[in-house]
Protein backbone atom coordinates (compact mmCIF):
# COMPACT_ATOMS: atom_id res chain seq x y z
CA UNK A 1 0.00 0.00 0.00
CA UNK A 2 0.85 3.97 -0.66
CA UNK A 3 0.29 7.00 1.30
CA UNK A 4 -0.39 9.75 -1.60
CA UNK A 5 0.38 12.87 0.35
CA UNK A 6 -0.33 15.83 -1.82
CA UNK A 7 -0.24 20.09 -0.73
CA UNK A 8 -2.51 21.92 -3.70
CA UNK A 9 -4.30 25.03 -3.88
CA UNK A 10 -7.47 25.41 -1.81
CA UNK A 11 -8.93 26.25 -5.05
CA UNK A 12 -8.07 23.36 -6.35
CA UNK A 13 -9.70 20.84 -4.11
CA UNK A 14 -13.13 20.60 -5.67
CA UNK A 15 -11.72 19.66 -8.99
CA UNK A 16 -9.15 17.31 -6.91
CA UNK A 17 -11.82 15.26 -5.60
CA UNK A 18 -14.55 14.89 -7.92
CA UNK A 19 -11.69 13.03 -10.31
CA UNK A 20 -10.52 10.71 -8.01
CA UNK A 21 -14.04 9.98 -7.04
CA UNK A 22 -14.21 9.15 -11.11
CA UNK A 23 -11.95 7.20 -11.07
CA UNK A 24 -12.97 5.12 -8.06
CA UNK A 25 -10.76 6.99 -5.61
CA UNK A 26 -13.79 6.62 -2.53
CA UNK A 27 -11.46 7.40 0.56
CA UNK A 28 -9.35 10.79 0.77
CA UNK A 29 -8.72 13.38 4.04
CA UNK A 30 -8.08 17.22 2.99
CA UNK A 31 -6.93 19.65 5.85
CA UNK A 32 -6.65 23.13 5.55
CA UNK A 33 -2.81 23.86 6.23
CA UNK A 34 -0.42 27.25 6.47
CA UNK A 35 3.09 26.85 5.40
CA UNK A 36 5.99 28.46 3.78
CA UNK A 37 7.89 28.23 0.70
CA UNK A 38 8.96 29.73 -3.16
CA UNK A 39 5.94 31.70 -2.83
CA UNK A 40 6.44 33.71 0.46
CA UNK A 41 5.49 37.41 0.10
CA UNK A 42 7.08 40.14 2.86
CA UNK A 43 3.94 40.82 4.91
CA UNK A 44 2.41 37.42 4.41
CA UNK A 45 5.12 35.18 5.96
CA UNK A 46 2.92 32.10 5.47
CA UNK A 47 0.54 30.72 2.37
CA UNK A 48 -2.73 28.67 3.33
CA UNK A 49 -3.07 25.53 0.89
CA UNK A 50 -5.12 22.09 1.56
CA UNK A 51 -2.92 18.98 2.60
CA UNK A 52 -4.87 15.86 0.81
CA UNK A 53 -3.88 12.44 2.21
CA UNK A 54 -5.20 9.07 0.13
CA UNK A 55 -4.33 5.89 1.48
CA UNK A 56 -4.26 3.11 -1.44
CA UNK A 57 -2.90 0.03 -3.51
CA UNK A 58 0.29 0.07 -4.84
CA UNK A 59 -1.36 -0.22 -8.76
CA UNK A 60 -3.42 2.79 -8.07
CA UNK A 61 -0.78 5.05 -6.75
CA UNK A 62 0.52 6.53 -10.04
CA UNK A 63 -3.05 7.08 -11.56
CA UNK A 64 -4.30 9.39 -8.44
CA UNK A 65 -0.77 11.03 -8.71
CA UNK A 66 -1.24 11.88 -12.37
CA UNK A 67 -4.90 13.04 -11.79
CA UNK A 68 -3.99 15.64 -9.16
CA UNK A 69 -0.69 16.52 -10.90
CA UNK A 70 -2.85 17.29 -14.49
CA UNK A 71 -5.40 19.49 -12.07
CA UNK A 72 -2.75 21.51 -10.06
CA UNK A 73 -0.28 22.01 -12.31
CA UNK A 74 0.25 25.82 -13.40
CA UNK A 75 4.49 26.13 -13.64
CA UNK A 76 4.06 28.66 -11.01
CA UNK A 77 5.55 28.89 -7.82
CA UNK A 78 2.83 27.84 -5.23
CA UNK A 79 1.53 24.68 -7.29
CA UNK A 80 2.52 22.67 -4.22
CA UNK A 81 3.84 18.84 -4.01
CA UNK A 82 3.22 15.25 -4.14
CA UNK A 83 4.65 12.75 -2.08
CA UNK A 84 4.36 9.01 -2.09
CA UNK A 85 5.51 6.91 0.87
CA UNK A 86 5.31 3.39 1.55
CA UNK A 87 2.22 1.95 4.01
CA UNK A 88 3.31 -1.10 6.04
CA UNK A 89 -0.01 -1.86 6.92
CA UNK A 90 -3.57 -0.48 8.28
CA UNK A 91 -5.74 -0.83 11.28
CA UNK A 92 -9.41 -0.14 11.55
CA UNK A 93 -10.03 1.12 14.87
CA UNK A 94 -13.67 -0.51 14.75
CA UNK A 95 -13.21 -3.88 14.00
CA UNK A 96 -9.62 -4.28 14.58
CA UNK A 97 -9.32 -6.01 11.24
CA UNK A 98 -5.80 -5.14 9.79
CA UNK A 99 -4.95 -4.34 6.11
CA UNK A 100 -2.32 -5.38 4.05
Amino acid sequence: MKMITAIVRTTSLGNIEKSLENIGVRGMTFSEIKGTGEQVQLFKPYAIHSRLEIITMDEKADEIVDVILQLTHTGLAGDGLIAVHPVDYMMKIRTKEKLR
